[in-house]
């Protein structure tokens, strides 16, 4: 590579729901527009849970970013895509083994099977992993029902870009993480794979609320409603651009901003409801090895309190099982009464329906406590585990003094 060079990339959730979101026609076509400005060389999306949609992308960006790769997943779709300047050497998803609720499909996280997709490209010179991803979403800040899926998603997600980028000249991830700063999903991707925020590595990053770079419930987003901008005035910051540098690389951010304009050019409506985010890296060789900023202390908090949350999470489980259990030994003993109960005329009807009823209450409460509880006690207790791993060698580094010991062996000593 140049000794010195610029990178631009940009990340949007494109809010891409067929049959929900509003006007989505017309703007997957203002977006496939604006994309086809010749300005960026890595673009990352995310909602786009259409074939139609990902094509209409492909084929008017073709131009300026000829290669681009969709990640499948799930029933309808990861609805997550990269597309790339460069040719792509190799392309991964990662599927996360918690996902939200299969029967709660007014969220439909689960549906979409998400997870994390990875494309390595050289460009440049430099080798690059770009990843993208989308967290469960956070439907109550107060009572967050899936704080655990996202925290485990979260470390699983820093667990992937570290095992994974180790030979790459730079890490760049873009994505919703539906997670604002210092939330402790956030925290847990940040210090966990040593990644930096693009926004807060500015030099001279601009003061004020309204310049905190949010990205989504903006005042000025067409799709705001006015009941989220009660409890966000200015919105909230979730969509990110994260990197991290690997040896013998230097990398600062020279920009990140929200600069589409808040309504598409001509209509009454914006091009999403996130902001799209763009950032411009200057990414440089460097003769001396780049360390990692030291970040131990910090992530040794993020990950305990995940520990704290996950451990809650799976004491839940024990009481939802015990609760569906009961729900299903109501339900048979309900069957078991009405089947000895004769009925006639407009009450056959009826016992049938309440039969209907019972049935279907005992077959999900069974499916609830047993498959489904034993699948979402396994994924949390994995991620668990694996944090709790982090931990222990991290204290055993600390102990030591050094996370890497060597014993000098003589070759005297082999012949012993």
């Amino acid at each position: 590579m140049k000794m010195e060079t610029e990178i631009c990339v940009l990340t949007l959730n494109c809010w891409g729901i067929k049959g929900i979101s509003l006007d989505r026609v017309d703007r997957m076509t203002a977006i496939a527009e604006s994309l086809a400005d010749g300005k960026y060389d890595f673009v990352f999306l995310q909602e786009i849970w259409t074939t139609e949609d990902y094509e209409k992308i492909k084929a008017k960006t073709q131009a300026v970013l000829p290669y681009s790769h969709y990640f499948h997943s799930g029933v309808i779709g990861a609805g997550i895509c990269i597309l790339s300047k460069a040719p792509i050497k190799s392309a991964f998803f990662h599927q996360w083994a918690v996902n939200g609720y299969v029967h709660k499909v007014y969220h439909g996280d689960w549906f979409g099977g998400k997870g994390i997709g990875l494309a390595q490209v050289v460009y440049r010179g430099l080798n690059i992993n770009l990843y993208t991803t989308h967290l469960h979403a956070e439907y109550d800040r107060v009572n967050d029902e899936y704080a655990a899926h996202r925290v485990t998603q979260a470390f699983d997600t820093a667990q992937f870009i570290a095992l994974t980028s180790q030979n790459s000249d730079l890490v760049i991830v873009g994505g919703d993480l539906n997670t604002e700063p210092g939330d402790l999903a956030y925290r847990v991707i940040i210090y966990s794979a040593q990644m930096r925020d693009s926004f807060f590595e500015l030099e001279k990053p601009a003061n004020g609320p309204e310049n905190m770079g949010y990205t989504n419930d903006t005042p000025a987003n067409s799709y705001t409603s006015q009941k989220c901008l009660v409890s966000n005035p200015f919105g909230k910051r979730i969509d990110y651009v994260t990197y991290k540098p690997g040896k013998f690389v230097k990398v600062q951010t020279l920009n990140c901003e929200t600069p589409w304009p808040s309504r598409v050019p001509g209509k009454q409506f914006s091009y999403s409801d996130h902001e799209a985010v763009v950032v411009r890296l200057k990414v440089s060789k460097s003769s001396i090895e780049e360390s990692p900023s030291s970040q131990k202390m910090q992530r040794k908090e993020a990950l305990e309190e995940a520990v704290t949350v996950c451990s809650q999470a799976l004491t839940n489980l024990k009481t939802s099982k015990n609760m569906y259990f009961g729900f299903g030994m109501i339900a048979l003993l309900v069957l078991l009464a009405l089947s000895s109960f004769e009925a006639a005329g407009l009450f056959s009807y009826l016992k049938i329906a309440a039969q209907f009823v019972f049935v279907t209450v005992f077959v999900f409460s069974f499916f609830m406590g047993t498959i489904w509880n034993r699948m979402e006690v396994h994924g949390i207790l994995a991620g668990k585990l694996g944090m709790n791993l982090e931990l222990e060698n991290d204290a055993k580094e600390a102990e030591d003094g050094s996370g890497d010991n060597w014993t000098e062996v003589h070759p005297a000593d082999c012949n012993k």
